[in-house]
């Protein structure tokens, strides 16, 4: 069974003179050629510690009222644009635009981060200092808090990882002409991965020198680059992390990324509701008039504005706004016209307030998928989220219990099912509705005591002592998924991995193949976080954002389902 606890322990003391300097080069692009060749990577690091390993110190701190957010600006805009006869002509502001919206689709997405601004730098004749202190410590406001200094040459750099860099002019370097989209995205991954406090794989005490394709490793042993902030290290070293020189540059955080970053600056709040094309939160002022559109705006979480509760019962999303003293629900509303617009309005439990989840996947530890057997019922594991049928599910209300849900796989009549204690299986099961042993159960919001619906066998079976089966669940705030009782021995589901104390010791982590089970529930793990990944629909219709799906404003409209990116939202509960 895994378990995970999130450290906040920044008392380490580091001698003043430590300098960090990280350089990343790609070298054998061919550039504007449809083929590209195998990057060739030069390391030449004097830093310390790396992604799935953090710089105790160096890692920002995070607000229980507010995400982290880091302005971001260029000090020299126009250097992304092309230069004359490069073969790749793809004009300077669609360059910068990607390196913006691959951060939004790897750190952003994954935890309570922001990097926003995009602008010119400002003042750059009279900037602030750069701190050079050890946190735990916010974002300061006397100047943008990371500085992008665009190259055509050589890779990316960082000279000041994490908050130790905040002001640092020149605080990161991308080459913004490396020949393709894919180049440019993996580095400014890699780049803010360190702007977040994060450093190589390589760099850890613990990586192996013996895995294929990769360097040894290069722990730096002589002063002043050692001693540094003490490793924070999240699972096993991982050859696959967008931080280790090995893993080909990718776009995408891997499993153990996205354990490792929700680690350091947790999962998206409970409510959250994340248009996919631009990590776009879904947002509307819950004090406003009836008829005021919805629109996406980045996830700042002010006023309770982007939190949307749901109602499994009325199947209605709501916000409510935290100045209300009888807090007024404030439901999302649409008449069913396709391009018609997304409001806010007050809850009257009409047809028109109603959701659904569909064809959605099921996120969880990792940024995993809950997939089922190829075949169809049998127990479920983590695997990549590809979108396959075995991925797919809906979310509908119980028939049994208030407030409780079934899973239910979008193109089978088969149901997320436990059959057994604790440790058991999370198994894919024919849909049933007499299944379940009568025992009191628990409605979860009013925490009202009633019977559950049961046959005369299961009586039986439950006074004999059988164990129970369940196919309703409760969606607990925060992300688990409960197994309905009237103690506090409940169930959660829950991937199997190390326990915390292995874990932030450097082993285990996320994987694809990871076995799913029902185990007691810890609220503050990770392992037992799930999310939703997929269409959201009202009368048939599809919510979705309009217009330039990835700036601030974007107006929220219902439209023909399809396999539109703009249809794909995450939600947290």
């Amino acid at each position: 069974m895994n378990i995970r606890n999130i450290r906040n322990d920044h008392s380490v003391v580091v001698p003043a003179t430590v300098e960090k300097t990280h350089i990343r080069w790609r070298t054998g692009r061919n550039i504007g050629a449809a083929t590209l060749l195998a990057a060739a990577v030069l390391l030449l690091s004097f830093s310390a510690v790396n992604a799935l390993m953090g710089g105790q110190g160096l890692m920002w701190s995070v607000s229980q009222s507010e995400p982290l957010k880091l302005v971001v600006c260029w000090e020299n805009p126009d250097a992304a644009d092309p230069l004359a006869g490069e073969t790749d002509q793809t004009p300077g502001w669609q360059r910068r635009e990607w390196v913006r919206l691959a951060l939004k689709h790897s750190w952003e997405r994954e935890s309570r981060i922001i990097f926003t601004g995009w602008q010119q730098c400002q003042d750059e004749a009279n900037p602030a200092p750069p701190p050079h202190t050890l946190g735990p410590r916010r974002p300061g406001a006397a100047d943008e808090n990371i500085k992008i200094h665009i190259t055509s040459s050589g890779g990316g750099q960082n000279p000041a990882h994490g908050s130790w860099g905040d002001y640092q002019q020149s605080g990161i370097t991308l080459n913004l002409h490396c020949g393709s989209q894919d180049c440019m995205e993996s580095l400014a991954i890699h780049e803010f991965g360190h702007a977040l406090g994060l450093y190589h794989e390589e760099e850890r005490g613990d990586w192996p020198n013996d895995i294929p394709g990769c360097p040894p490793q290069t722990h730096p042993t002589t002063p002043p680059w050692w001693p540094i902030p003490t490793e924070l290290r999240w699972g096993a070293p991982d050859r696959n992390s967008v931080m280790a020189y090995c893993s080909g540059g990718p776009t995408a955080l891997s499993p153990g990324d996205v354990a490792a970053i929700q680690h350091a600056y947790e999962r998206r709040l409970p409510g959250t509701l994340l248009s996919l094309p631009g990590s776009l939160c879904l947002s509307d002022h819950a004090d406003a008039a009836n008829g005021e559109n919805a629109f996406g705006w980045e996830c700042d979480e002010a006023n309770d504005d982007q939190e949307w509760r749901y109602d499994v019962a009325k199947s209605a999303l709501y916000i409510q706004w935290p100045a209300d003293p009888s807090n007024t629900r404030r439901c999302l509303d649409v008449n069913a016209n396709n391009g018609s617009d997304v409001q806010i309005w007050d809850c009257l439990d009409g047809s028109n307030q109603q959701w659904q989840f569909q064809r959605t996947m099921v996120r969880g530890y990792g940024g995993l998928c809950l997939t089922r057997p190829a075949a169809g019922a049998g127990a479920l594991t983590m695997q990549p989220c590809t979108g396959a049928d075995s991925q797919l599910w809906r979310v509908e209300p119980s028939d049994l219990l208030a407030d409780a849900v079934r899973l239910r796989a979008d193109s089978d009549n088969l149901c997320l099912a436990l059959d057994g204690g604790s440790g058991s299986d999370a198994l894919a099961k024919p849909c049933s509705l007499d299944h379940h042993v009568y025992l009191p159960l628990v409605d979860g919001a009013a925490n009202v005591t009633q019977a559950s619906a049961a046959s005369m066998d299961d009586k039986a079976s439950a006074s004999a002592g059988a164990s129970p089966w369940w196919m309703d669940f409760y969606l607990s705030p925060g992300g688990s998924i409960r197994v309905p009782s009237l103690t506090s021995d409940s169930l959660c589901l829950d991937v199997q991995d190390v326990w915390d104390s292995e874990f932030t010791a450097g082993q285990g982590g996320p994987v694809a193949g990871q076995r799913v089970q029902f185990f007691k529930c810890y609220d503050a793990q990770l392992n037992q976080k799930w999310s939703l990944s997929g269409r959201l629909v009202s009368d048939n219709k599809c919510l979705a954002l309009s217009g330039d799906v990835t700036a601030n404003g974007a107006p929220a409209e219902v439209t023909s389902c399809s396999s539109a990116a703009q249809q794909n939202w995450d939600y947290h509960w």
